[in-house]
């Protein structure tokens, strides 16, 4: 047998064993994930399996009235918070109400278990093989994202419908040839549409992605073809939660909640986050009688801010830096209180255990380390990008398809409140520019340090 196919039969041989590795270390997160649901129970002993995210018992309230009146129900909170990830908990109390939580966690889990499955496999002819394996490790198992498919909030099966969407841009535009793009177009529009029914503010992703997409084809007819197939699909899912509130409030909206959230995060003496201080922008209308609708406030909000650029500009920074906020500390600042790693995170115990742990934790010390966490993921996340975006082809490609997400996502963020559990979604792609940022500084100072060890360096 000659040297090339001897060196060959190894590299089938190592790509199966990579292969096997990425497969196993997302169903070994799912394993362990399934062990920790069935052990989450109650006071007597039942079993629970789940936990409530920051808005649990409001998605839990919208069920209940569905599971009273059916889908058409005017149960408020269907109304003032998007109704789609409610109606996802009610198709499940189909199989059992008595245990509806349990199942959502499974199937939580076992979507985004897929969903880091089809990332990998997207990833093994672009990304360098030594990048493979840390990537797998970190969003499989990173505490926050990984537990939040055990908690019942919209983030994680939109982190999973944004891993998918990523996917199959990439695994299109790997492909050399120009057949069966109707069907990734077709999937890439179902899974944008599920995550804009969850939570309507990612429609802005999707279509920012679908175009981004578009323009990796040169043919313009291509270009019309995927943004307007993948729109069309999306669109379905915020006409669908429309022609609802028609039908249940006669109102044709998607929620109402956007005009207060945006109020909220406004203001002459506020800081930009969920906790608003100070006098509200003054939303009045001419007449006293009239109330303002969301749209209204909406509107309002926006002329508030051109009519106060300065404080606009302050505003966008404060919830800029909120978004990135740690989890715990003294600058924690969002509605992740109920996050199941704050449950055995080191920190919280030792600032809980004793005055002096306090003190370590919020007073000088930890808010320098704050500061620097914050600044070492931004800087990580940056470093990820510009290496990916320095080396062309697929990789360029993958560089704005992974920094699209958290992009889009710190902008709604910007535009509406500060609130760190806004990047929970996009943590997937952050995550990963970060993985990729670390890895690829790491090569640079080993080179750096190889050559300072044989005297190359001028």
């Amino acid at each position: 047998m000659s040297k090339s196919s001897k060196r060959i039969l190894v590299e089938k041989s190592e790509g199966k064993s990579l292969n096997k590795k990425l497969t196993l270390i997302p169903i070994l997160a799912l394993l362990i994930k399934i062990v920790i649901i069935l052990n989450i129970k109650q006071s007597d002993g039942s079993i629970v399996g789940g936990w409530l995210g920051a808005d649990g018992e409001s998605y839990l309230k919208g069920v209940n009235g569905l599971l009273l009146q059916g889908y058409f129900s005017d149960e408020g909170v269907l109304s003032y918070w998007p109704a789609g990830y409610p109606i996802l908990i009610w198709i499940l109390c189909k199989i059992s109400v008595l245990y509806v939580i349990l199942l959502l966690s499974i199937f939580q889990s076992i979507f985004y278990c897929l969903a880091c499955f089809v990332f990998m496999r997207s990833l093994t002819n672009s990304i360098p093989q030594p990048y493979l394996i840390p990537i797998a490790l970190v969003l499989s198992f990173n505490p926050t994202l990984s537990l939040s498919s055990l908690v019942v909030g919209y983030e994680s099966p939109v982190a999973s419908c944004i891993l998918f969407l990523v996917s199959i841009i990439l695994l299109k535009i790997e492909m050399k040839h120009q057949q069966k793009l109707s069907v990734h177009v077709l999937f890439f529009g179902l899974i944008a549409a599920l995550a804009t029914f969850m939570q309507p503010r990612y429609f802005l992703t999707a279509i920012v992605l679908a175009i981004a997409w578009a323009f990796t084809y040169d043919q313009r007819r291509t270009q019309i073809y995927v943004i307007t197939l993948a729109l069309s699909l999306t669109l379905i899912a915020p006409a669908t939660l429309i022609q609802r509130n028609v039908i249940s409030i006669n109102n044709p909206v998607i929620s109402t909640n956007l005009g207060v959230t945006m109020k909220l995060g406004a203001g002459d003496s506020t800081t930009g986050s969920y906790r608003h201080t100070g006098p509200e922008v003054p939303c009045n209308r001419p007449n006293a009688s009239q109330v303002n609708t969301d749209g209204d406030l909406v509107k309002c909000v926006i002329q508030w801010y051109i009519s106060n650029p300065e404080r606009a500009v302050r505003l966008f920074i404060n919830k800029s830096w909120y978004f990135w906020s740690p989890w715990s500390g003294p600058f924690s600042n969002g509605t992740m209180a109920r996050n199941p790693w704050l449950k055995v995170n080191p920190i919280v115990e030792i600032a809980s255990n004793s005055q002096d742990g306090n003190d370590l934790v919020y007073k000088l010390v930890g808010k320098c380390i704050s500061v620097l966490w914050v600044l070492a993921n931004l800087f990580l996340l940056l470093i990820g990008f510009f290496y990916l975006y320095s080396l062309k082809g697929n990789l360029r490609k993958l560089s704005y398809l992974s920094a699209i997400p958290v992009l889009t996502s710190l902008v709604i963020s910007a535009a509406t409140i500060g609130d760190h559990r806004f990047r929970v979604p996009t943590m997937p792609m952050s995550l990963f520019l970060q993985v990729v940022g670390l890895l690829s500084l790491g090569q640079v100072l080993n080179r750096f340090a190889k050559a300072t060890r044989l005297g190359k360096l001028p």
